[in-house]
């Protein structure tokens, strides 16, 4: 079985149809966009709408939830007050009921191997903010992360947010494809084993 992942389109919509083209010449079973719809490029609704029509499962990234409550649950990024405030009054009712249904994570059992999706690691899922900030990638809070029974009751917890591949034991990080460096996720399980691999957008 394939699972294709992918990342961070940032409003990039000529990014989110390569990586879609390349992808489903692959003919995964399931293909798995870990958030991130907004900001950076300005195709964020184009892309949203096309994801919407997908059968593509979609994950609530940072981005989306700003979209949803506004920045005030984020303190870092008061300098997208504006940007964002826009964004919420451009929603119709019908994108923001989408953006409010997609999942923080995703879960599901592959021939016996337990595989997690998601934007990036959590602090607190119960938080308006549930993420780990970008800075525990630097001071050892997302290494301990990495080693919690949290993650490693998975056989792979795969994640994006911070635009860079990296794997850290269980955790699988994916770059951004809507920005320059682009790859997505290709995973193949089958009851012996999970493996993986990345693959540069062309």
């Amino acid at each position: 079985m394939k699972i294709a992942v992918f990342s961070d389109i940032h409003g990039n919509f000529k990014a989110l149809n390569k990586v879609l083209e390349q992808i489903n010449a692959e003919q995964p079973e399931n293909i798995v966009f870990l958030g991130d719809i907004f900001q950076r490029g300005n195709e964020e609704f184009e892309c949203l709408d096309l994801l919407m029509k997908s059968d593509i499962i979609c994950i609530k990234g940072n981005c989306e939830l700003y979209a949803e409550h506004g920045v005030d649950i984020d303190p870092d990024v008061e300098h997208l007050r504006g940007y964002y405030n826009e964004v919420r009054k451009k929603l119709t009712d019908e994108q923001m009921q989408f953006i409010r249904q997609m999942p923080l994570f995703y879960e599901k059992d592959y021939h016996g191997h337990k595989l997690r999706f998601s934007h990036f690691l959590f602090l607190d899922m119960n938080e308006a903010y549930p993420f780990l900030p970008l800075s525990s990638l630097k001071n050892g809070v997302f290494d301990n992360a990495c080693q919690s029974t949290d993650v490693t009751k998975y056989d792979l917890a795969v994640i994006g947010h911070s635009h860079q591949n990296f794997v850290n034991g269980k955790v699988v990080s994916v770059s951004a494809s809507g920005l320059e460096g682009a790859s997505y996720l290709l995973i193949e399980v089958n009851e012996d084993s999970v493996s993986f691999k990345y693959i540069d957008i062309l």
